[in-house]
């Protein structure tokens, strides 16, 4: 990752101003590239975390349909878990220690509510405190977590289909966000001082300037269009 951003930052260094060593003048786009790629990351891996959850509330789901307790429903989930996933899997590891606590006499409202907090996704946290009201208040436990499952479940399908849908515009977006950078390049090579009356005065180093908040602008707004939230 720190790789591509010193990549990224030598490229407009070189494609805006024709100096290599402006990059260091300009670093602080480097930590404005791996802030988003951290993000964009996060957004992966809260994705990633969130569909297995909902396997695993599925697994839960189905144990209660077979006759399982509660507590031995979040047993075979882990079970389960750790079949698709393996043992050293982030979530399987998750729900064994949800089974060990509840093995040790915790609350298991409790646990759930750690295990949420802990995970800090919204759909997660949900579960929790609906879980948690319908213990305390003597609520049909069962019923609330095939439906909060469902929920979830449906949530995470029109995610991933409006992913799909419109995963080529993110293609073609990434594309876009090189062009500018391309077509300067090209032209600084193919047609020698074409340019360079951009460079080396206090004109066009504002000009390019201009030009380069442009163009980091723009691909800001289109990376926010192409991060639906649902």
């Amino acid at each position: 990752m720190l790789a591509k951003g010193i990549g990224f930052l030598l490229a407009v260094a070189y494609c805006f101003y024709g100096n290599f060593l402006i990059a260091i003048i300009i670093s602080p786009l480097l930590l404005a590239f791996l802030k988003n790629e951290i993000e964009d990351k996060k957004r992966k891996k809260v994705s990633i975390f969130t569909e297995k959850f909902k396997e695993a509330m599925l697994a839960v789901s189905f144990a209660l349909d077979v006759g399982y307790s509660i507590e031995n429903a979040f047993t075979e989930a882990a079970i389960d878990l750790e079949k698709n996933y393996g043992k050293d899997d982030e979530m399987t590891r998750e729900f064994y220690n949800i089974r060990n606590r509840i093995r040790s006499n915790e609350n298991i409202e409790t646990v759930i509510e750690e295990f949420a907090i802990k995970s800090n996704i919204e759909d997660i946290k949900y579960f929790a405190e609906v879980f948690k009201y319908a213990k305390r208040s003597g609520g049909n436990l069962i019923q609330i977590i095939k439906n909060t499952s469902s929920q979830i479940q449906e949530k995470w399908y029109i995610a991933s289909e409006i992913d799909t849908m419109i995963s080529g515009k993110k293609m073609e977006q990434r594309v876009m966000e090189c062009i500018p950078l391309v077509m300067v390049i090209y032209l600084k090579v193919t047609s020698v001082g074409y340019l360079e009356c951009l460079y080396g005065n206090p004109l066009g180093v504002v000009i390019m300037s201009i030009c380069l908040v442009l163009y980091m602008i723009s691909i800001r707004l289109s990376q926010k269009i192409m991060n639906i939230e649902v």
